[in-house]
């Protein structure tokens, strides 16, 4: 088994169906993942840089405004072999994962329809061949923009660190599994508790990604995108 067999047996599910609550106004009329960064919408970044590692098998998985993300699709010819799934306007995640499992291959790859990063797909799928019988998380190191203070119980402060990254990883979806795992999905109502519970079973594997990450949830942070894009060095 190597990349290519991965490739050809991998299904992309993409979240698309939250509301944006966050990124109102803008998203009164438009779903989130069609918000534009500098021009080009979120989803269209997040698809084009999947489809330069020749993956080309995706479960769009909508819900809040879904004909638009249709119509989206639709209007896009390299685009023109993606499947959108409606998968309710108010479901959980691992409600709009579990009505994607029916159309599937044998494994499938989990990412956020908010979430921009420069991943190495093939570095992502060799960690996943090299852990065959783990889920694979994709894990961001936290910075924060703060200046962290190290203080003694006297009040002293010893040490003064600028904006610096913690020993902290976030979770920031591209999660990479097999269909044998795809029976756990059933076992709960949220994908919180799902990700809470399979954690505590040791039955994920974290792939650490050193480039750039980019998650639009606010206004704040969609004006950080459009400063920070052209950072983000995609294949």
């Amino acid at each position: 088994m190597n990349i290519n067999f991965i490739k050809k047996n991998l299904t992309i599910i993409v979240l698309c169906g939250g509301k944006g609550e966050r990124l109102k106004p803008l998203t009164n009329n438009t779903p989130k993942p069609l918000i534009k960064i500098n021009n080009e919408t979120i989803l269209f970044r997040i698809l084009k840089h999947l489809i330069c590692y020749r993956l080309n098998n995706f479960i769009i998985a909508s819900g809040y405004k879904s004909n638009k993300i249709e119509k989206f699709i639709k209007n896009k010819k390299e685009f023109s072999r993606i499947k959108v799934l409606y998968t309710g306007e108010n479901s959980d995640i691992i409600s709009r994962i579990k009505k994607s499992l029916p159309f599937c291959k044998d494994n499938i790859l989990i990412c956020y329809g908010d979430t921009l990063l420069d991943i190495n797909i093939n570095k992502l799928i060799n960690f996943y061949l090299s852990n065959k019988n783990k889920i694979i998380v994709t894990a961001f190191n936290l910075k924060t923009n703060f200046g962290v203070l190290k203080i003694l119980s006297s009040n002293t402060v010893v040490k003064f660190l600028e904006k610096p990254k913690l020993n902290l990883w976030i979770n920031v979806g591209y999660i990479l599994l097999n269909k044998k795992y795809y029976n756990l999905f059933y076992k709960f109502k949220t994908f919180k508790n799902f990700l809470i519970n399979i954690g505590c079973k040791k039955k994920f594997k974290a792939f650490k990604h050193f480039g750039k990450h980019i998650t639009i949830n606010t206004l704040s942070e969609l004006e950080e995108a459009k400063k920070n894009i052209k950072l983000l060095k995609n294949k």
